[in-house]
């Protein structure tokens, strides 16, 4: 978020509550309408919803802002919501890095290419030049840091900024910047313009040496699908192995899950039925193997007997036999 009218403050302060009654038939236009009125021009943010599924109980938005330098800091606390972020903003104005520091709660995220789900300890910088879809799926406590991109991060600006990064609160680098966040917060207000410069030049610098150590590096299709297939035969098992749980773990889109399985001919639930198949066979065929096929069948999440034996049968040319199957 980033105040108006305030360049050059060098103890600008504001503070906001936001509640709206979530039973209320125009609770969208209360919320947008609270927020403009108590909270003012945000340049990232556009599209603000509350969760259609929320409709009982109040929505209820604490923030408080300062600036360190020409850095917009705010402490949040936010029941969940929704919109959009970055490029994708009504007014176009994305240059900016978002930071985003979780204390307790969930954020989701989510560009063409990639999705996260950050928790509690977790601290991820976004290049808001891209369009983000957002969402806090539970009442969350965060910390939120917004920098131009020029001239404070002047290393990354002149070269490719990563569109995500995701570090742990609990890294080395983590640990400095908000150590030295916590200071410049406390010492806001009596620090002077030169003062409060600085501190917001150091963020920027601290910022910089996190990207750098933290930021994911590119990853190939093969790479991709390869991570994909380790973390899925882990997992086959699982009733709860799907394409989205797979892309969740990996933090990419289901889309680009897809274009990484597309080159070899296979689908991603195509690959986890294959394996699946693979493993019952094997269970069955072990030697004193206590196991019947419908045991088999549902260890490894088929629909039921038949449809196990009918795979089987089409890939292996026989019918599986189990225990109780078998000739004496």
């Amino acid at each position: 978020m980033t105040p108006t009218d305030t360049t050059g403050a060098a103890a600008w302060r504001q503070r906001a509550s936001i509640d709206v009654p979530l039973h209320h038939p125009r609770r969208q236009d209360l919320l947008h309408e609270q927020w403009r009125h108590r909270l003012g021009h945000i340049a990232h943010v556009g599209h603000l919803r509350l969760p259609a599924d929320r409709t009982a109980g109040i929505h209820r938005t604490r923030v408080e802002r300062r600036l360190v330098g020409e850095v917009a800091v705010s402490r949040q606390f936010s029941d969940p919501i929704e919109g959009t972020s970055g490029s994708g903003t009504a007014d176009g104005r994305a240059d900016f890095v978002a930071v985003h520091v979780i204390r307790s709660g969930r954020l989701r995220i989510e560009d063409t290419g990639r999705r996260a789900e950050l928790g509690p300890g977790t601290l991820c910088i976004r290049d808001l030049h891209a369009s983000w879809q957002f969402a806090y799926t539970a009442p969350t406590d965060c910390r939120v840091l917004i920098l131009p991109r020029a001239g404070l991060l002047d290393p990354l600006h002149r070269t490719r900024l990563p569109s995500l990064t995701v570090a742990p609160a609990t890294a080395p680098e983590s640990r400095l910047l908000l150590a030295h966040l916590d200071t410049a917060w406390s010492l806001a207000e009596q620090l002077g313009p030169e003062g409060t410069h600085a501190a917001g030049a150091a963020l920027a610098m601290l910022l910089t040496g996190l990207i750098r150590t933290h930021a994911p590096t590119a990853v190939l299709p093969s790479s991709l699908r390869a991570a994909a297939t380790a973390y899925a035969d882990s997992r086959l098992r699982d009733p709860g192995l799907t394409p989205a749980t797979i892309a969740g773990a990996l933090n990419v889109s289901i889309r680009t899950l897809h274009r990484a399985f597309a080159d070899d001919g296979e689908t991603v639930m195509a690959y986890v039925r294959r394996r699946r198949l693979e493993g019952a066979r094997r269970e069955l065929d072990r030697p004193g193997s206590p196991y019947t096929v419908a045991e088999v069948a549902a260890r490894w999440q088929f629909a039921d007997p038949s449809h196990f034996r009918r795979a089987h049968r089409g890939t292996y040319g026989q019918s599986p036999r189990g225990q109780g199957d078998r000739s004496t």
